[in-house]
């Protein structure tokens, strides 16, 4: 089983770091060969994960995000978005109805329906009292935004 693991990138959990944690992903990315258009989906996909465990994981206390960079067997690129914030499983949110009239949907949850149809697969796990939140991204253009 042959897995290359680029690394990792370990930084406060503040806004002003966005920048670095996201050129780590890039590189990651285009070192395996994903187009510009494919990165500009990881990125996009990685920021909004990134600015809500700024924004909300630490409740204003200080903390960490570790990113994790990895290929799989498939060649498929592997993001872990790690932080040990208030336990958070994007995964259990419903989409939005974006068919309802705007002033009267909900707030929130555009980001994370972004992310789902960014990338191509999505996990979460709870360990050792740390979220993992795993992208798994293919090196192919993702056909049809609207239907994933």
């Amino acid at each position: 089983m042959k897995r290359v693991m680029f690394g990792n990138i370990k930084l406060p959990a503040k806004i002003e770091h966005l920048d670095g944690i996201l050129q780590f992903v890039k590189d990651c990315a285009r070192d395996e060969g994903f187009s510009r258009q494919r990165i500009s989906n990881i990125e996009l996909a990685t920021e909004e994960a990134l600015a809500n465990v700024c924004r909300y994981a630490y409740s204003g206390d200080c903390g960490d995000i570790e990113i994790r960079c990895r290929t799989d067997d498939d060649r498929r690129l592997i993001i872990d978005i790690v932080d040990a914030g208030k336990p958070f499983n994007m995964l259990t949110l419903a989409e939005p109805d974006l068919t309802a009239d705007i002033s009267k949907r909900e707030l929130g949850g555009l980001g994370v329906l972004l992310i789902r149809k960014m990338v191509d697969g999505i996990q979460y796990s709870r360990k050792d009292n740390k979220n993992i939140l795993t992208f798994i991204l293919s090196n192919r253009e993702k056909r049809d935004m609207s239907h994933s």
